[in-house]
């Protein structure tokens, strides 16, 4: 029975966090997959907003599961700036980006700055409307 217990211990200490960060290439291709739209926090260790945003406004929504129909990932501008200048538009630090795939094609959304639980989730629902029906 202890046997039982302890590799119980040891595979709930082994998986992965709730919260662990999808990779973009990952993330980008399970939105694709999922038909989901894929938001995108594009910040900077040095840049205090970006910090705040993400341990206040981006911790809590997923915590609240504000996230769940969205695939979320961030990328660091200074550890991936090839990917960060695809992303972005200038160069104010954070930007939140959601590209969603619709009948019309790809749309991009976006709000740079810091920002509210509220002005996320309305950018999130502006981008959401555009997907066409899930089957």
């Amino acid at each position: 029975m202890l046997h039982v217990a302890a590799l119980t211990l040891l595979a709930v200490l082994n998986a992965p966090a709730s919260d662990e960060q999808i990779p973009y290439d990952a993330a980008y291709r399970k939105a694709q997959e999922e038909k989901k739209p894929l938001v995108v926090l594009v910040g900077a260790n040095w840049c205090a907003a970006c910090r705040t945003m993400k341990s206040e406004t981006i911790s809590s929504m997923k915590n609240a599961g504000d996230f769940n129909e969205v695939v979320f990932t961030q990328v660091d501008k200074d550890v991936q700036p090839e990917i960060a200048q695809q992303v972005m538009q200038g160069n104010t630090l954070p930007q939140l980006v959601v590209f969603c795939e619709g009948e019309q094609g790809w749309k991009r959304y976006s709000l740079t700055g810091m920002q509210t639980k509220l002005r996320v989730k309305e950018l999130i629902r502006k981008a959401s409307e555009i997907l066409p029906l899930r089957r």
